[in-house]
């Protein structure tokens, strides 16, 4: 966070947390993703509700700023693409989509998709509020016990975002609704994918995933 006040010393820096977010008014969703830690999955809501309500910038504590944002401001959302080849490969996902980057199949689209951890809006962006709405039925604990964490929140942006043009394709993008998404060099996914047009890097803590003892647990549940 040095780096953003170094970068960008104008800006006011807020920290969301449970202190200032009204967990009691969330979906059950936000509630049981709070009740079960896992934080991320979590904020994930929290943030677009930042941004809804109040605009700015959003970012992850593990993002590093190394250009200003002032040009982004005029936009209503920005974001970036989060492009990772080998999990396209891995995945078959080109399989998915067309030449044009529609998407071909019921499912969501893992490998091309919106960054989340930075993001910029104008406070009561109608794609934000899809978002929040998509929530809005959803729960975190499933009927076996276990957790949804095999959706992430960039492959719901990018699917809602779909009703405004988006295409699943690593290039800038202009989309209805004065919203703008980014190559995925703007905001790079990692240390690796920083070149001469990175405006910043998102460092992956991977928080959301299992750790150690949850995955002994979860082993050791099913036998």
């Amino acid at each position: 966070m040095n780096s953003w006040r170094k970068v960008m010393p104008g800006y006011e820096i807020k920290r969301w947390s449970l202190e200032n977010f009204d967990a009691a008014s969330a979906p059950v969703y936000v509630q049981e993703a709070i009740k079960a830690r896992k934080w991320a999955f979590a904020a994930d809501y929290i943030r677009i509700y930042a941004l809804y309500t109040e605009g700015g910038f959003y970012m992850d504590s593990d993002v590093i700023v190394l250009k200003p944002f002032d040009d982004f401001r005029k936009f209503d959302f920005i974001s970036s693409l989060e492009y990772h080849p080998k999990q396209i490969e891995r995945n078959g996902i080109m399989n998915l989509i067309d030449e044009n980057g529609n998407r071909k199949v019921d499912a969501f689209i893992s490998g091309i998709q919106i960054q989340a951890a930075v993001m910029g809006a104008k406070a009561g962006c109608p794609f934000l509020k899809e978002i929040l709405d998509w929530y809005a039925d959803k729960r975190f604990i499933k009927a076996d016990g276990s957790l949804a964490t095999d959706v992430l929140s960039p492959y719901i942006y990018a699917r809602i975002a779909e009703h405004y043009g988006f295409k699943y394709a690593d290039r800038d993008q202009d989309l209805e609704g004065n919203m703008k998404i980014f190559r995925s060099e703007i905001f790079a996914g990692n240390k690796h994918e920083v070149t001469s047009q990175s405006y910043a890097i998102h460092y992956c803590a991977h928080s959301w995933k299992p750790t150690i003892i949850e995955k002994l647990h979860n082993l050791f549940k099913k036998k």
